[in-house]
């Protein structure tokens, strides 16, 4: 009896698998950059200055990213029982590709009709993602898919990083990824594409994700007042200071290595505060990103991050759509419809278990 008693009380204090908040942050995440590529302030004031750091938006699907597989997939790869290396591969293929590849051919169809057709070798670098190794060709075809070649380098590497990041920690963990990026610059890259375009650049904000992940399973967040706001806030002064940085950072080293400190250090860390008061705290914020209407809209974030920019937007602005606020809204209504018409089929007619749609 107190046996059965102990497995009730562990399932009990437990943490779920779904975390409602965390889809709400995905919407805000890929609202962000769209204000970052379809800016509605005047150029040159202070509102457009901040608007344009809206790519902040990519490190917290990152730092997302880095949590939701670490909580997903740990415990059955430690466990090795339920772990297969051929579903856990199909699941990360369902979720990426089946939309991207949709939405791939429809652009290219589209250059080519419009006279502007794509190269064999292109369209095979962007149907395989590998062009987001190519400093030339990283914006080609879906130019914002560059992100998913460093998401899907995550997902290769991820079922190691659970291991490595168990014995070396976050900090031994990154400094050896980046030093791996610096070794392939000699041969590849150049150093600034390296640190913001690949894995091996925004390492640090998803093993922030998995740290986050681990700690949050054994119940071991750290006991921080007030996180919520103190995230905001401090992602807020990061914004800022990228903000107002290039007035008095003129040499291009230092507006680099500010951009590196702010966004590949700071922020991640910020983001994971953040993520630590929707963990902890009852607020507000995790009340409005709980709602079914945020669940909805997260949902079809991925389809709203794909299109926001390309065939489809491109669309809306020669119909006469110039208007940044019906461009978006519009925009959200066409994600939400490829969510439930293409998506989401397409996810379960190559996914092998219905939980991990949940999950993300």
């Amino acid at each position: 009896m107190q046996t059965k008693h102990n497995r009730l009380l562990a399932k009990s204090t437990e943490p779920d698998r779904y975390v409602p908040a965390l889809t709400g942050v995905r919407a805000l995440a890929a609202y962000l950059v769209f204000l970052h590529h379809h800016n509605p302030a005047l150029p040159g004031t202070f509102a457009n200055r901040v608007l344009t750091q809206g790519y902040i938006g990519v490190s917290v699907f990152f730092v997302l990213s880095g949590f939701l597989i670490y909580h997903r997939y740990a415990d059955d790869y430690f466990g090795q029982k339920n772990w297969s290396w051929r579903r856990y591969v199909q699941n990360r293929f369902a979720r990426i590709f089946p939309l991207y590849i949709v939405l791939l051919f429809a652009t290219f169809a589209t250059n080519l009709v419009m006279g502007r057709a794509m190269s064999w070798s292109v369209f095979v670098l962007n149907i395989t993602l590998l062009k987001g190794f190519s400093e030339t060709y990283k914006f080609s075809g879906i130019a914002q898919s560059w992100s998913l070649t460093v998401e899907i380098c995550f997902y290769l590497l991820a079922p190691y990083l659970f291991v490595a990041l168990r014995r070396w920690g976050v900090i031994v963990l990154t400094v050896s990824l980046l030093s791996v990026g610096i070794l392939l610059c000699a041969v590849f890259w150049q150093l600034p594409f390296m640190l913001f375009y690949t894995f091996f650049g925004r390492a640090f904000e998803f093993l922030v994700g998995m740290w986050l992940a681990r700690r949050w399973q054994k119940n071991q967040l750290p006991t921080v007042r007030f996180a919520t706001g103190i995230g905001l806030f401090l992602i807020s002064v990061s914004v800022l200071w990228q903000s107002y940085s290039p007035q008095f950072l003129t040499n291009p080293t230092a507006l680099i290595g500010s951009e590196v400190i702010t966004y590949n250090t700071v922020l991640p860390i910020t983001i994971g505060l953040l993520f630590v008061g929707l963990f902890c705290e009852e607020s507000r914020l995790k009340l409005l990103l709980s709602q079914p209407v945020m669940q909805a809209l997260g949902r079809s974030s991925y389809a709203f991050y794909l299109i926001h920019i390309g065939v489809i937007a491109n669309a809306l602005e020669k119909l006469g759509i110039s208007n940044h606020w019906l461009l978006f809204g519009l925009l959200v209504l066409i994600a939400h419809g490829l969510y439930i018409f293409v998506e989401k089929p397409l996810y379960r007619r190559f996914r092998t278990e219905l939980q991990d749609w949940r999950t993300f």
